[in-house]
Protein backbone atom coordinates (compact mmCIF):
# COMPACT_ATOMS: atom_id res chain seq x y z
CA UNK A 1 0.00 0.00 0.00
CA UNK A 2 1.24 3.57 -0.96
CA UNK A 3 0.46 6.84 1.43
CA UNK A 4 0.82 9.73 0.64
CA UNK A 5 0.81 11.90 4.08
CA UNK A 6 0.21 15.73 4.05
CA UNK A 7 1.87 17.28 6.69
CA UNK A 8 2.25 20.81 8.94
CA UNK A 9 3.03 23.73 6.74
CA UNK A 10 4.07 25.48 10.22
CA UNK A 11 3.09 24.39 13.04
CA UNK A 12 3.82 20.82 13.87
CA UNK A 13 0.78 20.74 16.30
CA UNK A 14 -1.04 20.32 12.92
CA UNK A 15 -0.02 17.05 12.27
CA UNK A 16 -3.07 14.57 12.52
CA UNK A 17 -3.36 11.27 14.53
CA UNK A 18 -4.14 9.36 11.36
CA UNK A 19 -0.87 10.44 9.69
CA UNK A 20 0.89 9.67 12.83
CA UNK A 21 -0.53 5.98 12.81
CA UNK A 22 0.46 5.66 9.08
CA UNK A 23 3.90 6.63 9.23
CA UNK A 24 4.18 4.97 12.40
CA UNK A 25 3.34 1.35 10.65
CA UNK A 26 5.30 2.45 7.27
CA UNK A 27 8.12 -0.18 6.25
CA UNK A 28 9.41 2.77 4.15
CA UNK A 29 9.47 6.49 4.54
CA UNK A 30 10.00 8.97 1.58
CA UNK A 31 10.70 12.60 1.77
CA UNK A 32 12.03 15.29 -0.47
CA UNK A 33 13.89 17.02 2.41
CA UNK A 34 14.87 14.59 5.06
CA UNK A 35 16.27 16.97 7.31
CA UNK A 36 12.87 18.69 7.32
CA UNK A 37 10.84 15.44 8.23
CA UNK A 38 13.37 14.61 11.09
CA UNK A 39 11.94 17.07 13.01
CA UNK A 40 8.52 16.18 12.49
CA UNK A 41 9.60 12.75 13.35
CA UNK A 42 11.23 13.76 16.80
CA UNK A 43 8.05 15.66 17.32
CA UNK A 44 6.05 12.78 17.25
CA UNK A 45 8.42 10.49 18.29
CA UNK A 46 8.75 8.06 15.47
CA UNK A 47 12.23 6.47 15.18
CA UNK A 48 12.15 5.77 11.28
CA UNK A 49 14.64 6.22 8.47
CA UNK A 50 13.79 8.43 5.73
CA UNK A 51 14.58 8.34 2.23
CA UNK A 52 15.06 11.14 -0.37
CA UNK A 53 12.40 11.43 -3.24
CA UNK A 54 12.87 14.44 -5.31
CA UNK A 55 12.29 15.89 -8.91
CA UNK A 56 16.27 14.95 -9.60
CA UNK A 57 15.77 11.49 -8.41
CA UNK A 58 11.99 10.87 -9.00
CA UNK A 59 12.27 8.46 -12.26
CA UNK A 60 14.52 6.15 -10.86
CA UNK A 61 13.38 6.22 -7.04
CA UNK A 62 9.55 5.61 -8.17
CA UNK A 63 10.75 2.57 -9.59
CA UNK A 64 12.19 1.43 -6.57
CA UNK A 65 9.16 1.92 -4.48
CA UNK A 66 6.78 0.60 -7.26
CA UNK A 67 9.02 -2.57 -6.71
CA UNK A 68 8.53 -2.91 -2.90
CA UNK A 69 4.79 -2.17 -3.17
CA UNK A 70 4.83 -5.13 -5.69
CA UNK A 71 6.65 -7.26 -2.72
CA UNK A 72 3.84 -6.13 -0.51
CA UNK A 73 5.43 -3.48 1.58
CA UNK A 74 3.90 -0.31 3.19
CA UNK A 75 5.36 3.33 1.68
CA UNK A 76 4.89 6.84 2.83
CA UNK A 77 5.48 9.63 1.03
CA UNK A 78 5.45 13.17 3.01
CA UNK A 79 5.77 16.42 1.54
CA UNK A 80 8.05 18.58 3.22
CA UNK A 81 5.18 20.87 4.32
CA UNK A 82 1.50 20.22 3.14
CA UNK A 83 0.40 17.93 0.63
CA UNK A 84 2.40 15.66 -1.15
CA UNK A 85 2.33 16.23 -5.26
CA UNK A 86 1.04 20.11 -4.96
CA UNK A 87 4.87 21.42 -6.58
CA UNK A 88 6.00 18.15 -5.29
CA UNK A 89 7.15 14.55 -6.65
CA UNK A 90 4.40 12.20 -6.85
CA UNK A 91 2.73 12.78 -9.96
CA UNK A 92 4.85 9.97 -11.50
CA UNK A 93 4.60 7.47 -8.90
CA UNK A 94 0.74 7.73 -9.05
CA UNK A 95 0.53 7.31 -12.68
CA UNK A 96 2.64 4.11 -12.15
CA UNK A 97 0.68 2.92 -9.25
CA UNK A 98 -2.33 3.06 -11.55
CA UNK A 99 -0.69 1.49 -14.77
CA UNK A 100 0.38 -1.56 -12.36
CA UNK A 101 -2.78 -1.54 -10.43
CA UNK A 102 -1.53 -0.49 -7.12
CA UNK A 103 -3.29 0.92 -4.35
CA UNK A 104 -2.56 4.16 -2.74
CA UNK A 105 -4.10 6.74 -0.85
CA UNK A 106 -4.18 10.41 0.58
CA UNK A 107 -3.81 11.06 4.21
CA UNK A 108 -5.28 14.16 4.16
CA UNK A 109 -4.34 17.44 5.97
CA UNK A 110 -2.75 21.04 5.65
CA UNK A 111 -2.57 22.81 2.13
CA UNK A 112 -0.55 26.22 2.01
CA UNK A 113 -3.02 26.95 -1.07
CA UNK A 114 -6.42 26.37 0.27
CA UNK A 115 -5.55 27.91 3.41
CA UNK A 116 -4.21 31.28 1.81
CA UNK A 117 -6.98 31.34 -0.15
CA UNK A 118 -9.35 31.35 2.61
CA UNK A 119 -7.09 34.11 4.83
CA UNK A 120 -6.66 36.09 1.14
CA UNK A 121 -10.11 37.72 2.26
CA UNK A 122 -10.23 37.40 -2.10
CA UNK A 123 -13.16 34.63 -3.49
CA UNK A 124 -13.15 31.39 -2.51
CA UNK A 125 -15.51 29.63 -4.98
CA UNK A 126 -13.77 29.51 -8.29
CA UNK A 127 -9.96 29.62 -7.91
CA UNK A 128 -7.12 28.74 -10.04
CA UNK A 129 -3.29 27.56 -8.50
CA UNK A 130 -0.28 28.57 -10.77
CA UNK A 131 2.87 26.75 -8.80
CA UNK A 132 6.10 28.60 -8.61
CA UNK A 133 5.93 31.97 -10.56
CA UNK A 134 8.66 31.29 -13.26
CA UNK A 135 12.24 33.18 -12.37
CA UNK A 136 12.75 34.74 -16.31
CA UNK A 137 11.23 37.92 -17.65
CA UNK A 138 9.94 36.28 -20.56
CA UNK A 139 8.24 33.49 -19.00
CA UNK A 140 7.18 35.89 -16.27
CA UNK A 141 5.37 37.68 -19.19
CA UNK A 142 3.80 34.47 -20.50
CA UNK A 143 2.75 33.61 -16.77
CA UNK A 144 1.34 37.31 -15.97
CA UNK A 145 -0.69 37.30 -18.94
CA UNK A 146 -2.03 33.77 -17.93
CA UNK A 147 -3.36 35.08 -14.50
CA UNK A 148 -4.52 38.73 -16.05
CA UNK A 149 -6.73 37.06 -18.24
CA UNK A 150 -8.10 34.68 -15.68
CA UNK A 151 -11.30 35.73 -14.12
CA UNK A 152 -10.92 32.97 -10.86
CA UNK A 153 -8.45 33.94 -7.83
CA UNK A 154 -5.09 33.13 -8.62
CA UNK A 155 -2.72 31.64 -6.47
CA UNK A 156 0.68 31.21 -6.82
CA UNK A 157 4.43 30.55 -4.60
CA UNK A 158 7.25 33.21 -4.97
CA UNK A 159 9.96 33.77 -2.10
CA UNK A 160 10.37 36.85 -0.16
CA UNK A 161 13.90 37.58 -2.31
CA UNK A 162 11.85 37.60 -5.45
CA UNK A 163 8.76 39.23 -4.65
CA UNK A 164 9.38 43.18 -4.90
CA UNK A 165 11.06 42.35 -8.53
CA UNK A 166 8.45 40.13 -9.09
CA UNK A 167 5.29 42.01 -8.31
CA UNK A 168 7.33 45.23 -9.83
CA UNK A 169 7.77 43.14 -13.60
CA UNK A 170 4.28 42.60 -13.41
CA UNK A 171 3.12 46.26 -12.84
CA UNK A 172 4.63 47.61 -15.84
CA UNK A 173 2.27 44.64 -17.53
CA UNK A 174 -0.99 45.02 -16.21
CA UNK A 175 -3.21 47.20 -13.62
CA UNK A 176 -2.35 48.21 -10.37
CA UNK A 177 -5.35 48.35 -8.75
CA UNK A 178 -5.80 44.33 -8.55
CA UNK A 179 -6.32 43.22 -4.95
CA UNK A 180 -3.62 40.55 -3.86
CA UNK A 181 -2.70 38.76 -0.90
CA UNK A 182 0.74 37.74 0.59
CA UNK A 183 0.74 35.36 3.46
CA UNK A 184 3.62 34.51 5.19
CA UNK A 185 3.84 32.24 8.14
CA UNK A 186 0.77 30.39 7.96
CA UNK A 187 0.02 28.57 10.88
CA UNK A 188 2.85 29.95 12.84
CA UNK A 189 3.57 32.15 15.80
CA UNK A 190 4.41 34.95 13.47
CA UNK A 191 1.66 34.45 10.54
CA UNK A 192 1.06 38.10 8.96
CA UNK A 193 -1.37 38.59 5.81
CA UNK A 194 -0.78 41.36 3.68
CA UNK A 195 -3.53 42.73 1.83
CA UNK A 196 -4.93 45.70 -0.46
CA UNK A 197 -4.23 46.73 -3.68
CA UNK A 198 -0.91 45.71 -5.80
CA UNK A 199 0.37 49.26 -5.97
CA UNK A 200 -0.33 49.75 -2.23
CA UNK A 201 1.82 46.34 -1.27
CA UNK A 202 4.25 47.40 -3.92
CA UNK A 203 4.90 50.52 -2.22
CA UNK A 204 5.53 48.96 1.33
CA UNK A 205 7.82 46.42 0.59
CA UNK A 206 10.11 49.48 -1.03
CA UNK A 207 9.29 51.04 2.41
CA UNK A 208 10.28 48.31 4.27
CA UNK A 209 7.14 48.67 6.42
CA UNK A 210 6.41 44.45 5.23
CA UNK A 211 8.76 42.47 7.27
CA UNK A 212 8.91 39.45 4.48
CA UNK A 213 10.54 36.47 5.13
CA UNK A 214 10.86 32.32 3.22
CA UNK A 215 8.95 31.64 0.48
CA UNK A 216 5.33 33.56 0.51
CA UNK A 217 1.74 32.42 -1.00
CA UNK A 218 0.78 35.01 -3.50
CA UNK A 219 -2.94 34.93 -3.69
CA UNK A 220 -4.32 37.75 -6.76
CA UNK A 221 -7.99 38.82 -7.59
CA UNK A 222 -9.64 37.38 -11.02
CA UNK A 223 -10.06 39.57 -13.55
CA UNK A 224 -13.12 41.61 -14.16
CA UNK A 225 -12.11 42.00 -17.82
CA UNK A 226 -11.04 38.77 -19.20
CA UNK A 227 -10.35 39.03 -23.00
CA UNK A 228 -12.31 36.28 -24.90
CA UNK A 229 -10.27 35.06 -27.88
CA UNK A 230 -13.00 36.00 -30.84
CA UNK A 231 -10.90 34.64 -33.42
CA UNK A 232 -12.08 31.69 -35.58
CA UNK A 233 -9.86 28.56 -36.94
CA UNK A 234 -9.62 28.84 -40.59
CA UNK A 235 -9.95 24.98 -41.05
CA UNK A 236 -13.15 25.13 -38.59
CA UNK A 237 -14.51 28.42 -40.90
CA UNK A 238 -13.87 26.76 -43.98
CA UNK A 239 -16.04 23.92 -42.92
CA UNK A 240 -18.94 26.00 -41.26
CA UNK A 241 -18.82 28.18 -44.30
CA UNK A 242 -19.52 25.43 -46.73
CA UNK A 243 -21.97 22.98 -45.03
CA UNK A 244 -23.79 26.67 -44.34
CA UNK A 245 -23.68 26.62 -48.33
CA UNK A 246 -25.33 23.62 -48.36
CA UNK A 247 -27.99 24.01 -46.15
CA UNK A 248 -29.24 27.79 -47.52
CA UNK A 249 -28.63 25.73 -51.79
Amino acid sequence: MLNFISTPIGNLNDISLRAIDVISSSDYLYAEDTRNVRKLLNFVDINLQTRSFHEHNEDKVSLDIIEKLKNKKTISIVSDAGTPTISDPGYKLIRMCIKNNIKYTLIPGASSVISALVMSGLPTDKFSYYGFCPKKLGDQKVFFETINNDDKTSIFFESSKRIEKTLTNFSKLFDLNKNISLCKEMTKMHENIYRGKIEHILESIKNDEINLKGELVVVLEGSKNKKINSKINSKIKKEFLSKYSELIA
